[in-house]
């Protein structure tokens, strides 16, 4: 069966639809962790760490065995998911392990104040010497090529591509959402139209992008005296690991099931998105040398890939904890240090 064609007031219904929800989530996903920061700062006030590092210290002693737990936790469910093929529990995982960046949003003298109080689960990445955190690093690469060409053109566009990056994936993830239940009222195995016709996996592929954006703002957000940033790439680099990996377990289960008609479709829409072969065979090269294949299956496949890749993308990460770049205040000032870039900056 396939999607009425002569419905085009559905069709536009569902477009405002998208529109509407996109925009009202992309303006939550920004406001909320201001408005619930400066709640939670009664109950968990500012420390200074210079002005009064005794008192982080006896906080600390509470907060580390809390944030090894909680670590702990989302680990288990991440690892149970792909073992037990139960995939709802990987994603709780997941979002688990990348909630706590909405505590970058409320910027504060002590890194755990107000809303800073969900970045518990950081606290083993949280080391003075050598930051964990900067280990998914590789990630701001994209970001990279695209801001600093604008900033050497004197314009600013950071901010606006978080927010792109944040209504984009939203807009996808709404998108997708609305066409997979269209087509399970259809009562179709194979949701194959619409934005499915474009993407295999256009709901993980919003999510992804949705959290880049709110990555990129966790970033920028300005380092007051005597606190840090340290940014959430390794998060997000691990959250959307788990995304993928998840994804690949859903088309195994589909291939199983539903074989010869989901084959098919695979041939016609890509993964997330159009990657040339080149690239694509350099993607799979490591699995196809760890498994004889281009694909996991079982569950111990998905949790031995998922360790191979995120191993891989950690050391791929390490030149920038190694060379400590970016320098000083780190991403949150990137790359307004940066020599023979000075003076005013026209921003979006």
């Amino acid at each position: 069966m396939k999607p009425a064609r002569s419905r085009p007031g559905l069709l536009a219904g569902i477009s405002v639809l998208a529109v509407v929800f996109t925009i009202a989530l992309t303006f939550a996903t920004l406001r909320l962790p201001v408005i619930l920061g400066n709640w939670l700062s009664n109950y968990f006030p500012d420390i200074h760490p210079i002005i009064e590092p005794e008192r982080v210290a006896e906080f600390m002693v509470i907060a580390r065995p809390v944030g090894y737990a909680c670590l702990a936790v989302i680990a288990i469910l991440v690892v149970a998911g792909f073992v037990t093929g139960k995939k709802r529990l990987s994603i709780f995982g997941s979002f688990a392990f990348f909630l706590p960046t909405f505590g970058y949003f409320f910027a504060s003298m002590f890194f755990l104040a107000g809303l800073g109080i969900l970045r518990v689960p950081f606290i083993p990445f949280w080391d003075p010497n050598v930051n964990l955190m900067n280990f998914g690093d590789i990630s701001y690469l994209p970001y990279m090529a695209l801001v600093y060409p604008f900033w050497l053109a004197r314009v600013d566009i950071r901010e606006a591509l978080a927010w792109i990056a944040i209504g984009v994936g939203l807009f996808i993830f709404v998108l997708g959402t609305v066409t997979w239940f269209y087509g399970k009222a259809q009562k179709r195995r194979t949701v194959d139209f619409w934005i499915y016709k474009y993407m295999r996996h256009p709901q993980y592929l919003g999510f992804i992008i949705w959290s880049y954006g709110v990555m990129l703002f966790a970033s920028q957000q300005p380092v007051p005296m005597g606190g840090s940033n340290p940014g959430a790439s390794l998060p997000w680099l691990l959250t959307s690991l788990v995304i993928i990996w998840i994804a690949l377990a859903e088309e195994s289960r589909m291939r199983r099931e539903d074989s010869e008609m989901y084959l098919q479709y695979t041939g016609s829409a890509p993964f997330m998105f159009h990657i040339p072969k080149f690239i694509s065979a350099v993607i799979t090269f490591p699995m196809r040398i760890l498994l004889g294949k281009d694909r996991p299956e079982t569950g111990k496949e998905l949790v031995a890939t998922f360790a191979l890749y995120a191993t891989l993308l950690i050391l791929l990460s390490s030149p920038f904890v190694l060379l400590d770049f970016p320098p000083g205040i780190g991403w949150s000032g990137w790359p307004g240090f940066m020599p023979g870039v000075s003076g005013p900056i026209m921003s979006f």
